[in-house]
């Protein structure tokens, strides 16, 4: 009788120790889950301990998360070895009780609670204990339906023991211990420890809260951040995606190893160490149904593997959302761009035809005056007996005259204040025409000059005059571009029932800034003594009133190339035999 005392207060006093360490194992778990860890690191941790403290060889956890019903995860212990694996159960709506068809049947079974618990293997609280496999053999019928037998022999494993743990008596979750010794616990623990699994589980689910509130607020403050910035003013979209992709790491599990890159219509906004090569997230940046680019992100450093790499399946969706809130932000900057320029348009329409009606103005103002000038000089000049010094200053006068009544012309043809008179003429005629008197001064200023006008051009309707004119100051801005000689190149063509007329030279050529400007009235690179900048801004005005097409091709220190598209006339083609001069 005294030695049974004995063995009581042994068992008693081996209980309360154990109780005493499950306790303490307690106040580990619940300073762990306090402790700000990502949920990753968290169970790595947490089943580590666990592992250690049971003295078991393999331990699993499944977890009925908010997001996905089923998560499994797995740690090897090999001497002083841990592997860690994490193995996402897929959601099949069609599987019974939304379980994974993948998990074993003894696990579907232990979740939902459909375990037959006359089993001798089944606690009173629902755990599973199997001491030894081998020597069970009084539920071996249906521990093999269950794949029990097979499973534990695959590994090599001796006993089990699967605990469930609970929430408003849900089963929320299953903790799994296989060891390859047999009765690796006693049955005075067993009793201990599904009260200590079942705290464990409400600490679990705890964890498992804050830390999906806390990828929530790393969420908000991320999209809240991107509006931020998305409405400062004077900001360029190259800022403003550098300045998008500075928030993503933070949003991550891993800050300090995060990456990340943006590529919109082909340019890539990324580090110089970004590793395109690396586990990846990456979602395409879609605006308005087409695909513009893609944002990834990278660890620089080796991960676990998790939902889909190292990353987790909320990252996707977070990355998703940010990705649809950038292609709204380019969106609505384009709008804003487009809608600036359409401003800017409006604004230069308005000041041209403001500046039309003033140079209508003075056209009629100046001519009268003109023309009395010009009148009174040639009279004079017809007078018999006048000294040859006064005949040479009127003949200034009407030169003088002659030449602002020009200028005059173009203000008014600026303003659409001249009259065409437009007719059938041949485009290369009006060229022969208007390059005779350029020949001497392209050989004087050193330009070679090179003609070729094709044969067989159809006729086109226009003012010859104004066609001349056209091929003048195209011709003249370009020997002026060449001010130490070059090759100029002027050429006519047929195709597709358009008639063009190419002008190219090999001079100093136009950046962007100028390119954009040129047509603009009073706009000129020259000095105020070269020109007022009404040349080209006439040009353009000839070629709108003749329903035809300017463009101009030029790239700093290559020259320029302008070419003028007119449509072919009805009439029959006018045949004038191919020239070639040099």
């Amino acid at each position: 009788m005294l030695q049974d005392d004995r063995e009581n207060i042994n068992d008693r006093i081996k209980s309360a120790l154990y109780t005493e360490e499950l306790r303490l194992l307690s106040g580990q778990v619940l300073q762990l889950a306090n402790s700000g860890l990502t949920r990753t690191y968290f169970l790595r941790k947490i089943l580590k301990l666990l592992l250690i403290f049971f003295k078991a060889d393999r331990i699993s956890i499944l977890i009925k998360t908010f997001n996905d019903p089923e998560r499994y995860e797995l740690v090897h212990y090999n001497q002083q070895t841990f592997q860690y694996g994490f193995y996402p159960q897929a959601n099949n709506s069609e599987s019974q009780d939304d379980v994974s068809p993948e998990l074993d049947e003894y696990w579907k079974q232990m979740l939902t609670g459909r375990m037959d618990e006359s089993l001798s293997c089944v606690t009173q609280k629902g755990s599973l204990w199997i001491k030894d496999i081998n020597a069970h053999t009084s539920d071996k019928e249906i521990l093999k339906e269950l794949n029990m037998h097979e499973n534990l022999k695959r590994g090599n494993f001796k006993s089990l023991l699967v605990t469930p743990f609970l929430r408003d008596n849900e089963r929320i979750g299953l903790l799994e211990f296989k060891s390859y010794s047999k009765d690796f616990l006693s049955d005075m623990d067993i009793s201990s420890i599904e009260t200590f699994i079942h705290t464990l589980g409400m600490t679990f689910l705890n964890q498992y809260t804050q830390a999906a509130l806390q990828e929530r607020v790393k969420e908000l403050t991320c999209l809240y951040s991107m509006s931020q910035i998305a409405e400062k003013p004077y900001v360029s979209l190259e800022d403003l995606i550098y300045s998008i992709m500075n928030l993503l790491p933070p949003a991550w599990q891993y800050p300090e190893i995060t990456q990340a890159r943006i590529i919109l219509d082909g340019i890539d906004y990324s580090l110089p160490d970004f590793d395109s090569e690396a586990d990846k997230l990456s979602v395409d940046i879609t605006i308005d149904h087409i695909k513009r680019g893609k944002i990834e992100v990278i660890y620089t450093r080796e991960r676990p593997q998790l939902d889909e790499g190292p990353f987790l399946k909320e990252e996707r969706k977070l990355l998703e959302v940010l990705a649809n809130e950038l292609a709204l932000i380019i969106k609505r900057r384009e709008s804003e761009d487009d809608k600036e320029k359409l401003l800017n348009q409006l604004h230069h329409a308005d000041r041209l035809a403001t500046v039309g009606e003033l140079a209508a103005g003075v056209a009629h103002e100046i001519n009268e005056p003109l023309g009395s000038i010009l009148g009174f000089a040639q009279l004079a000049s017809k007078y018999k007996g006048i000294p040859d010094q006064v005949k040479k200053d009127l003949d200034k006068i009407v030169s003088a005259s002659l030449h602002a009544r020009e200028i005059v012309k173009k203000l008014m043809t600026y303003s659409r204040q001249v009259t065409f008179e437009k007719k059938e003429i041949s485009i290369n005629q009006v060229v022969e025409d208007s390059l005779y008197f350029f020949k001497s001064r392209c050989i004087k200023e050193g330009i070679e000059l090179n003609i070729s006008l094709e044969s067989g051009i159809p006729i086109i309707i226009a003012d010859p005059v104004q066609i001349n004119q056209v091929l003048v100051n195209i011709v003249v801005n370009a020997m002026q571009a060449m001010p130490n000689g070059g090759k100029l190149n002027i050429q006519t063509s047929f195709a597709d029932g358009a008639v063009k007329l190419i002008i190219k030279d090999n001079g100093q050529g136009m950046n962007e800034d100028v390119l954009n400007q040129i047509f603009d009235p009073f706009y000129t690179t020259k000095k105020a003594s070269k020109g007022l900048g009404l040349g080209l801004s006439v040009v353009d005005a000839i070629i709108q009133s003749h329903n035809g097409k300017i463009e101009v091709q030029s790239e700093p220190g290559k020259g320029t190339e302008f070419i003028v598209t007119f449509s072919a006339g009805e009439s029959k083609e006018i045949s004038t035999g191919e020239q070639k001069r040099k």
